[in-house]
């Protein structure tokens, strides 16, 4: 029977090759990308998870709040993770800290080979008790127990040591220590929000900043994870914070902050606090993927039925014989389930190999290296399964449909598929181009608002403007190297500030005119010298900049921006100049009022913000020189720049970029988002083509005598096309209606979530509505030229 049911589908097959072809082609193109959005959605559900505590280890995150500024912060101070592990040794297995001064890169090296290493943290021993990085040499329990050790990749060990074996071997950190290395790290798996090059052991920190460095209750750059132990729950220990407050912070200080636990596996989906490590990823854009995924299967199915259920006609004579034969109608639902799950099968075969093909250009647009189904036993066997149910999915209602026919009807020549069959049809039309159009929209609408992202006026020059990282320490010699760009005519100016302007930054405690002496607030701000606000072309809308003619501004003034006038209630800026504020600088005043700047991204507020100059023993840990250049020429002032760098700092390798390419960096989420749902709304409008494509076919063979008839009756070819094309438009035009209005909520809701976001024009819609519409005219053009030029005698010539 089934040998039977093989042949008969293989006929079948050979004999309608092109809706064979279509069918297969559609099904394989939907398949492919639904595996293709499954390897990506299964990569960013899998963080995390290869260690094997996971389901133990929480992130421990501080809120401070005060007046309704302050941070949620994703780390904490030093000393919170020992004091809470001697404090509920009950409930707390381990603690495990990282750290990297906040800074982006250390600059090591080894003999005559130096380079800046990016992703290097200080951490506690016991590290790798806790995570399960893969440490290949090296005991894990000592490795990193004693000062100076570090634990390096292989490929940092490779840059460094060539094929020589690295164990014991030195490294020279910032020309300022050596490093042994104690251990080698395999391949660490990507799917981690900490991504490291190396490990240096936490006793190091002692010889930079003191034996008493983790006693500060209020900087918290430390991220700090918590090992519960089996059979506690979290919500235990954090039942245990409020008291744990009340006996560490200082007494200003326990109303303000509070802490909570998170997840591990969650940090990487659904976290997004201030100073994360690394820019996670949005569980929204999962949801997003996930359905885009499911529509275009779902298109491919609809496709599929669509074209089953055209052919009906042609197959009822078939099915009416077979009847005649003795055949029940479960066996010709077994046969018409099987033909759909024998084209599936093909189909499958070729998306396998499209899935090949095309994942390394995934790979490149979406920033992962996901491999393909081939050698991955879970691909492979989730590709079945999607192949498998595709062809239920797919062939359901045609085996139900064709095999309801009555044989009577069928062989006595009065079978007509009937209106019903014609509005079945159509809906299915409707609804693969409601979904295709829907996803254009979307895609124009999520480009356009990073578009908007990209080139909004945010309130400061990041054009031509060269970010130099300089070095911490007394080495720093910033001012030196500022000095000598500036003898070049191509550097127009050099500002100085301890972090890099346009992203999250720390926030410092202060207490303002009118509050009360014991009590603060807490505002993001940035440390900056004198040329820093010209260089970045901040507005300065009441008072002045700082200015060495004024040498007491490092520790006696403080710029505010528009908002901190707002929130403190001083009317105008002229009104808020010469206030007072209270730092960690000691007593300041308002000297200018700036207009307010995006120093966050574009889905965050703007809110408070402060530039000050601190004094001038903290000059040396200005991290960052911001140097605007001539536009038309930055090939002569990065040469300069280094020049002047090789000149000033010798002995470490220069570390420059431009502000405009790293702030693009924050917006890399929304431009892969664009880009997958882009190419992915071109496939859905594809595969709803060829389903177009193959119903103009078998339409054009329904209506050949009806189109006969017309053009022998005088109908112009213009005519015919008309009528041929118009019930075809008049669907996709349906379809775009719908479209807009589900589009139209849905994406609203989306850009709900950016502070800053375009607003949504009608033009959108109805240039999505037009471009569904020409390429379904461009599908059908073929088969309506074809029926306005036949020879009418043809068609007629039997009747």
């Amino acid at each position: 029977m089934f040998k039977n049911y093989f042949i008969i589908a293989l006929r079948n097959l050979r004999r309608q090759i092109t809706y064979s072809v279509i069918n297969i082609l559609g099904l394989a193109v939907g398949i492919s990308s639904f595996m293709l959005i499954a390897l990506f959605v299964v990569n960013e559900l899998s963080y995390d998870r290869f260690h094997g505590k996971a389901d133990r280890i929480y992130r421990l995150c501080e809120k401070i709040d005060a007046d309704g500024q302050g941070e949620n912060s994703s780390s904490n101070p030093f000393f919170v993770a020992r004091a809470m592990a001697n404090d509920y040794p009950h409930l707390i297995e381990q603690t495990v800290r990282f750290f990297n001064f906040q800074s982006p890169n250390f600059a090591m090296q080894n003999g005559d080979k130096k380079f800046i290493e990016r992703n290097m943290f200080y951490v506690d021993s016991n590290v790798f008790k806790m995570f399960d990085f893969p440490l290949i040499e090296g005991d894990p329990g000592s490795a990193l127990s004693k000062p100076n050790s570090i634990v390096i990749t292989r490929e940092v060990a490779r840059k460094y040591f060539g094929d020589e074996n690295p164990m014991g071997k030195i490294i020279r950190y910032e020309n300022f220590v050596n490093f042994e290395v104690t251990g080698i790290l395999g391949d660490i798996p990507t799917t981690t929000h900490i991504n490291f090059n190396g490990l240096i052991s936490w006793k190091t920190l002692y010889q930079f900043m003191g034996p008493n460095f983790e006693r500060q209750p209020i900087w918290n750059p430390a991220w700090t994870y918590i090992l519960l132990k089996e059979g506690v729950a979290p919500s235990e220990l954090e039942g245990q914070f409020p008291s744990f407050i009340q006996k560490y912070y200082p007494d200003f200080f326990k109303p303000q902050v509070s802490h909570h636990l998170q997840k591990l596996t969650d940090i990487h989906l659904h976290s997004k606090l201030d100073y994360e490590i690394e820019a996670n990823g949005d569980v929204a854009d999962i949801y997003i993927f996930s359905v885009v995924g499911i529509l275009i299967l779902l298109i491919s199915c609809i496709n599929f039925m669509n074209l089953a259920t055209a052919r009906s006609a042609g197959r009822a004579r078939e099915v009416g014989m077979r009847k005649v034969m003795g055949a029940h109608r479960e066996h010709l639902i077994r046969q018409f389930l099987g033909e759909s799950l024998f084209i599936s099968l093909f189909a499958m075969i070729v998306a396998s190999i499209m899935v090949e093909l095309f994942l390394p250009a995934f790979n490149n647009f979406s920033g992962k290296q996901l491999s393909g189904v081939f050698g991955n036993p879970w691909a492979l066997l989730s590709l079945v399964g999607v192949g498998v149910l595709t062809g239920v999915v797919s062939g359901l209602y045609p085996a139900f449909f064709l095999s309801a026919f009555q044989p009577m009807q069928v062989l006595k020549g009065s079978f007509k598929t009937g209106a019903s069959g014609q509005i079945l049809r159509k809906t299915l039309v409707v609804m693969q181009f409601a979904i295709s159009i829907g996803l254009i929209i979307s895609a124009f609408i999520v480009y356009q608002q990073l578009q908007f992202m990209r080139n909004k006026d945010i309130g400061f020059t990041k054009e031509a403007v060269v970010i130099i990282q300089t070095r911490p320490g007394p080495n720093n010699n910033y001012e030196a190297l500022a000095n000598e760009l500036k003898k070049n005519s191509h550097i127009l100016s050099v500002g100085g500030m301890n972090d890099l302007i346009g992203k999250s930054h720390n926030t410092y405690e202060i207490n303002y005119e009118g509050m009360e002496a014991d009590k603060f607030v807490y505002i993001p701000a940035l440390q900056v010298n004198e040329d820093f606000v010209p260089t970045m072309g901040i507005k300065i809308l009441a008072g002045r900049n700082f200015s060495r003619e004024f040498p007491n501004d490092d520790s006696l003034a403080i710029l505010i921006n528009e908002a901190t006038v707002a929130a403190r209630g001083w009317g105008t800026p002229e009104q808020a100049l010469g206030k007072q504020f209270y730092t960690r600088n000691g007593k300041e005043r308002v000297i200018g009022v700036f207009k307010n700047f995006n120093y966050e991204p574009l889905s965050k507020p703007i809110g408070p913000f402060a530039l000050d100059m601190g004094p001038a023993r903290f000059r040396q840990f200005q991290r960052f020189l911001a140097v605007r250049v001539e536009a038309s020429d930055f090939r002569a002032s990065v040469q300069h720049i280094e020049d002047s760098w090789n000149k000033i700092i010798s002995g470490f390798p220069v570390e420059y970029f431009f502000l405009d390419d790293q702030l693009r960096e924050m917006y890399k989420a929304q431009d892969n988002l664009a880009k997958l749902v882009g190419y992915f709304s071109a496939l859905a409008i594809f595969i709803a083509c060829l389903g177009m494509f193959a119903l103009a076919s078998f339409t054009a063979e329904q209506r050949t005598k009806e189109l006969g008839i017309r053009k022998t009756l005088g109908a112009s070819m213009g005519n015919l096309i008309f009528l041929f094309s118009r019930d075809f438009l008049q669907l996709v035009f349906i379809s775009g209606i719908l479209a807009s209005i589900g589009s139209y909520y849905l994406v609203r809701q989306w850009l709900e979530g950016f502070a800053f976001r375009m607003d949504m024009s009608f033009g959108v819609f109805l240039f999505s509505i037009l471009i569904a519409m020409v390429i379904a005219l461009v599908t059908i053009s073929y088969q309506s030229l074809k029926v306005a030029t036949a020879n009418p005698i043809q068609a007629l010539k039997y009747e």
